[in-house]
């Protein structure tokens, strides 16, 4: 409850002077990264596959990783006082590889895999500026006040987030009858239901939610990544859209769904591994058992 507390206190200062805490959250998150050994040598690991095993550039990454965490709460607060119209134009530079913006342009369903690099979630609310309203699932958190004021704050930005649960689901099933644009990370398996595959050299689990989703609705697929710069400005990649195949084994269909992914993931999680700001034990808590 501290931390509900905390936000419903600070959050309405800290959004409407990002500009100021910016910097003092690159402060707090280089301490946290000295204060928190534990966390900083866990965070280090989660680097080490990505970073080719170079213990010195698993470390820089790990801090930067900090730092953007940290920066990712002064996102959040500031949603609800940004112009999200101008946003798109004012703070993304976004880099189309191959049919992404042309895919947005024409009807029918999206599904957004995107992974917590940059920001994700605000690489999404970018759709919705382009006119395309979306819904969007997230990671359900403790205590369930806390959840619901996070969806309710991210939510202010345009579209409609939920927890990924069942209603999450149904939401966004809804959507995409709708030909509307769901969004989904694809990089935390958190409902520990997903697939084996291979990342950086090391097997695990990676969620199947959004191939299975796609599929089921013939939605495109369409992977977005973001990269942060010391701020609020991103650079969010459109990787060139898909559709997930629909033969007799819906196995099948959705690993490789899934395998082509993963391959666009692993490029950008090699070339900025400190932008991927997960602080879990990554490849313990998502190995292949």
């Amino acid at each position: 409850m501290r931390k509900l507390w905390a936000i419903r206190l600070a959050a309405p200062l800290v959004g409407r002077l990002p500009w100021l805490f910016y910097p003092v959250a690159a402060v707090a998150g280089w301490l946290a990264w000295w204060a928190q050994p534990r966390s900083r040598e866990r965070v280090t690991r989660n680097m080490l596959p990505p970073c080719d095993g170079d213990p010195g550039r698993a470390r820089r990454a790990g801090l930067q990783a900090f730092q953007n965490v940290a920066r990712y709460w002064v996102d959040l607060a500031s949603l609800p006082y940004r112009d999200m119209a101008t946003f798109d134009r004012d703070h993304l530079r976004i880099i189309d590889h191959g049919g992404g913006i042309a895919a947005l342009e024409r009807p029918g369903p999206i599904v957004v895999v995107s992974a917590h690099m940059g920001n994700g979630e605000l690489a999404i609310q970018a759709m919705n500026t382009r006119g395309r309203p979306f819904v969007a699932l997230v990671e359900a958190l403790q205590p369930p006040a806390l959840s619901r004021k996070l969806v309710q704050m991210r939510s202010s930005g345009g579209g409609h987030f939920y927890a990924a649960d069942f209603g999450g689901v149904r939401h966004c099933l809804e959507a995409l009858k709708r030909g509307e644009v769901v969004g989904m990370m694809g990089d935390r398996d958190i409902q520990q239901t997903g697939l084996a595959v291979t990342l950086c050299g090391r097997e695990v689990k990676l969620p199947r939610g959004p191939w299975e989703l796609a599929r089921r609705t013939e939605a495109t697929v369409m992977p977005v990544f973001s990269t942060r710069s010391w701020t609020d400005r991103f650079t969010v990649h459109m990787e060139q859209p898909y559709r997930v195949a629909c033969t007799d084994d819906p196995e099948v269909d959705i690993r490789e769904a899934l395998v082509r992914w993963v391959a666009v993931f692993e490029g950008h999680l090699r070339a900025t591994p400190g932008q991927w700001a997960v602080l879990e034990d990554f490849w313990r808590v998502h190995a292949n058992a």
